[in-house]
């Protein structure tokens, strides 16, 4: 006996036990719970990749014995897994409800349930059709593989979808971004990369025992195809040649917390941190570097997060403010200042509003000015406007939201020109991961057709010190591979950072979580190799294939039997 022989032998002799154990005693909820908690860990910033083969799992629990009422347990199955693996990548959504917790805190644990619980009916409801359409035409068949993963993420991209959508976390983006694997989101977007995820690590479900090597195929198959996906990405990062523009960005982060900014009092404090930072000498290293390209010996633009400062701009920009002497000193001629702050607007209703919006603050011979250039277009549920407001308002639940009701959206995401800067295309926090935001006929004819960079300011300190905002960032930096184009990241507390247009966190540009300080980065360049933003729905198609290209097959199959038969 070889030595290999003898080690799989002892291997089985010492699993086969377990697995009995594991079997009797772990019903199929415990075991889907597992399998979500297990995918929850290979998400950034766990990064434990053998847990993608949860999907195998749960594709072979579905296709069991489920006993009566075998939709039912399908749906339990996906919806206890859904549970654990948002569980997992959203409890740091109770770090929102503690920042004012004498009033909201009692809402901490019912979020940290009901959301994960609610996206969580999604998976449920895939795992559900799925199982109706196995359980029939597909039973046995190879081709329910590629069946489940297709409706899988025609449910996930549905999540991201309905009811204004939540695509936290999607399968895609397991992969961290700026890695060889996140590279094909530049052909097929983070749904694409979903889809390609799901389909290969699914595929142990479906090979059969007794067949030797032919029992293996899909397996062979799926290794096949994800040496030839990590081979491409690995070539793309090694011959996509990303230049710097002669755009000079400062980052600013303060790390101000937001429980401490909205303390009374705060406001000065807040804005000198910012100040001081932003008119912060340059490092000699990066100066010598800048002026051989120009004379200038400070940055173009200077960017603050969103929501820097606890008052509206009308307020804070008031000559009779206690800030307007900071902001009439902070910028030179011809600087500019993009950040984020509320204000007040006029709807098409003639009603008074409140808006989320990003500002461009220049100054010229006549003084500081300032324009609204983007009003945020997709708001967050609960945290910018309340949902079904009447009732639960008398329920005590309240947007949180420091400014009156709550906000209201601006025009649909589309690309801005500012003078004096390339355009780029503004994304306010959560709006960074939905992909193909910018895409429609909603967009105005004066708006670039491409934008040269991505403008995505943020307030992560919701988030507190958890993985939330390390998270946000791998999911928002999907958007800079999706559309060719660097991205410019600016939050309170971190993490703020330049993104290359393959994703990648351009060296030295990072503050950290819990981090203060600038950093001066010269812009990276687009590059021109983004085939996403000509097909931005292919990933549909091919889950409609995925779906639909089985059922047809063995549905023409079986028909040909029953001819031959009769």
């Amino acid at each position: 006996m070889t030595l290999t022989a003898l080690g799989a032998r002892l291997t089985l002799t010492f699993l086969a036990p377990a697995f009995a154990l594991y079997r009797r005693y772990v019903g199929p909820k415990r075991q889907a719970a597992l399998m979500g908690v297990l995918l929850g860990l290979a998400q950034p910033p766990f990064g434990f990749l053998p847990g993608l083969l949860a999907y195998a799992v749960l594709l072979w629990s579905l296709d069991q014995d489920l006993g009566p009422k075998p939709l039912c347990k399908a749906f339990a199955i996906g919806w206890w897994a859904g549970f654990l693996y948002f569980l997992v990548g959203c409890f740091w959504v109770a770090e929102a409800f503690l920042v004012d917790a004498s009033n909201q805190g009692w809402m901490a644990p019912f979020a940290v349930c009901l959301l994960p619980g609610g996206i969580a009916l999604f998976w449920g409801a895939a795992f559900a059709v799925y199982r109706k359409l196995a359980s029939g035409r597909l039973a046995g068949h190879w081709s329910r593989w590629l069946v489940f993963a297709g409706l899988f993420c025609l449910f996930e991209w549905l999540r991201g979808t309905i009811l204004t959508g939540f695509p936290w976390n999607p399968a895609g983006a397991t992969w961290k971004a700026g890695s060889a694997m996140s590279q094909l989101a530049a052909l097929f977007g983070v749904y694409g990369l979903s889809l390609f995820t799901v389909t290969l690590f699914a595929s142990p479900a479906v090979s059969r025992r007794g067949y030797g090597l032919k029992g293996l195929w899909p397996v062979a198959v799926s290794a096949a195809v994800l040496v030839a996906g990590f081979t491409f990405g690995v070539v793309r990062l090694s011959t996509t040649e990303v230049a710097t523009t002669g755009t000079w960005i400062r980052l600013v982060q303060p790390n101000i917390g937001q429980r401490a900014k909205w303390t009374e009092g705060a406001l000065l404090k807040v804005m000198r941190g910012y100040v001081t930072y932003s008119q912060a000498h340059a490092k000699r290293e990066f100066l010598q570097f800048v002026t051989k390209r120009d004379n200038k010996g400070y940055p173009d633009v200077i960017i603050w997060p969103e929501g820097a400062l606890p008052d509206a701009a009308e307020n804070l920009l008031d000559p009779q403010s206690e800030t307007a002497n900071l902001f009439a000193g902070l910028l030179k001629p011809d600087q500019i200042l993009l950040w984020g702050a509320y204000h007040r607007a006029i709807d098409d209703h003639d009603a008074l509003v409140w808006r989320n919006s990003m500002l461009a603050l220049s100054r010229d011979e006549t003084g500081t000015n300032y324009q609204v250039v983007y009003s945020k277009f997709k708001l967050v549920p609960f945290g910018e406007f309340l949902p079904f407001e009447s009732v639960l308002e008398s329920l005590g639940v309240k947007e949180l939201a420091h400014v009156g009701d709550g906000f209201s959206p601006g025009p649909r995401t589309h690309p801005v020109e500012v003078t004096g800067l390339p355009s780029f295309l503004p994304l306010i926090c959560y709006e960074g991961l939905f992909p193909a935001l910018a895409s429609g006929e909603a967009k105005p004819p004066s708006a670039p057709l491409r934008p040269s960079w991505i403008v995505n300011i943020s307030n992560d300190a919701w988030f507190g010190p958890t993985t939330g905002p390390v998270q946000h960032l791998n999911l928002s930096s999907y958007r800079a591979i999706e559309e060719g184009l660097p991205m410019v990241r600016s939050t309170p507390t971190g993490v703020s950072a330049v993104i290359d247009p393959l994703g990648r966190i351009v060296p030295g540009s990072e503050i950290g979580i819990g981090q203060s300080g600038f950093r001066d980065v010269m812009l990276p360049s687009a590059v021109s190799f983004a085939p996403y933003t000509l097909w931005r729905h292919l990933h549909l198609m091919l889950v409609a294939l995925f779906c639909l290209i089985p059922l047809v097959f063995v549905t023409f199959v079986n028909v040909s039997k029953n001819n031959q038969e009769r």
